[in-house]
């Protein structure tokens, strides 16, 4: 939008092209700070620090709970301890990209469910939320960077997300030796679970 080129540009459509150029120069910062997160799992650990992931999903949900009121999501957490060692930025990152995912891809009235805890072999964190079906042959796209599933970009239509944010799931999760086993639910939306090996 060449406003600057218009002689009768008033007021309100230069503000309003500010504002445009403001949000795209937002969605671009974000692309390239998932790019960087996506770059950085995929060379390998370079901390390992002892933390309960508990903690970090606990300021997460904190962080989110406005957005998700805003969209009409109910968020509930059952929080026990879940000692881990890794680097703390890459698994808030990955925690951030399972709860923003659960969010942003649901139904106004809809739900997400977020749960740590201790296993037989170290510790988990379960991300379950209500949505759209996702039928279970195109699991897997979703896990995959700029992927789509169906007919439907991965790319959220209110602008936010590259479909990157699960690709960058998958990457932190193995960065950390953890396991991912995702499943679709028959009602809608998905159940995500990450778990952290005490090896």
């Amino acid at each position: 939008m060449l406003v600057h080129r218009d002689p009768d540009a008033t007021t309100e459509t230069l503000r309003s092209a500010c504002h445009e150029v403001l949000t795209l120069s937002d969605q671009q910062e974000r692309l390239i700070e998932a790019l960087l997160t996506l770059a950085h799992g995929e060379q390998g650990l370079q901390l390992h620090t002892p933390l309960d992931v508990a903690d970090t999903a606990a300021e997460v949900t904190a962080a989110c709970h406005q957005d998700a009121a805003r969209r009409g999501i109910r968020i509930h957490t059952s929080l026990e301890q879940a000692p881990a060692t890794g680097d703390p930025d890459l698994i808030e990152r990955l925690i951030v990209n399972l709860v923003d995912n659960a969010v942003r891809h649901n139904a106004p009235g809809g739900w997400v469910e977020i749960s740590t805890m201790t296993t037989a072999t170290g510790s988990a964190i379960r991300v379950s939320n209500s949505g759209p079906v996702v039928p279970p042959g195109e699991l897997d796209a979703l896990f995959q960077p700029f992927r789509q599933v169906g007919n439907r970009r991965t790319r959220h239509p209110d602008g936010h997300g590259h479909g990157l944010g699960l690709a960058i799931v998958r990457t932190i999760a193995k960065a950390h030796g953890a396991t991912l086993d995702a499943r679709t639910r028959t009602s809608g939306g998905l159940d995500i679970e990450i778990r952290f090996s005490d090896e």
